[in-house]
């Protein structure tokens, strides 16, 4: 595990992320950056677990003759971590942790270099005309979700009682994606990576589950409409 303070931390009494999952995971990627086969975009690779970035952490920034033969467990969580379980992965909270936004901005970035490593083997691997059709799969999931009306573009929560995400946030926020992607021959992921929403419940809600799988979506077409 590294010992090196990577972001500024927040006040003892200021909630910020865990440091220690904040550099196991970075560990991990590091060794990631160095591979020279990343996966398919958009993967439905497994979450990254902590169990899973603990494995190969202890072996970051050793020499070749330092490091441990790699299992082939090891090798296999090593290889499904790509630009998705960089846009998934949350880290605990902790007094006096690292400053949240200084390492979602980091993330984003390394997010979007491994973002163009896999579309750059994609194509490389299976042609232009398989990466198109991959971009016209997304949007037509994403255009299926965003032309519904107000208040009928994700499900409630199963119970009444249970929180979700304020459904007039969402409706708005998907507004401006659908605004954006009409208007703009760029649009920034910042759009959808820094969306907030309101807690609510019942009629006034939609499941937080469904919409985080379309925001999750809607970044990687984001970033795969970048030249």
């Amino acid at each position: 595990m590294s010992t090196q303070q990577r972001f500024d931390r927040l006040g003892e009494r200021a909630w910020g992320y865990d440091p220690a999952q904040v550099d196991d995971f970075l560990d991990r990627l590091a060794a990631v950056m160095h591979t020279t086969t990343p996966p398919a975009p958009g993967g439905h690779a497994d979450p990254v677990t902590a169990e899973d970035s603990a494995a190969s952490a202890d072996t970051a920034g050793a020499t070749d003759a330092d490091r441990e033969p790699e299992s082939a467990e090891a090798a296999q969580r090593r290889r499904r971590l790509g630009s998705r379980q960089v846009r998934e992965r949350v880290f605990d909270r902790v007094k006096g942790g690292y400053d949240p936004g200084a390492v979602d901005a980091h993330l984003d970035a390394v997010e979007d270099e491994l973002f163009a490593r896999e579309k750059a083997a994609f194509v490389a691997e299976h042609g232009a005309r398989r990466w198109e059709e991959h971009l016209e799969l997304l949007a037509g999931l994403l255009l299926g979700r965003l032309n519904r009306p107000h208040g009928e573009r994700f499900r409630r929560p199963s119970s009444h009682r249970t929180l979700g995400y304020a459904a007039a946030d969402v409706d708005v926020l998907c507004d401006r994606l659908m605004d954006a992607l009409r208007g703009e021959p760029e649009v920034d992921p910042r759009l959808v990576r820094t969306a907030v929403f309101r807690s609510a419940q019942g009629q006034r809600s939609y499941e937080e589950q469904q919409v985080d799988a379309f925001l999750d979506r809607a970044v990687e077409f984001v970033l795969a409409m970048r030249p």
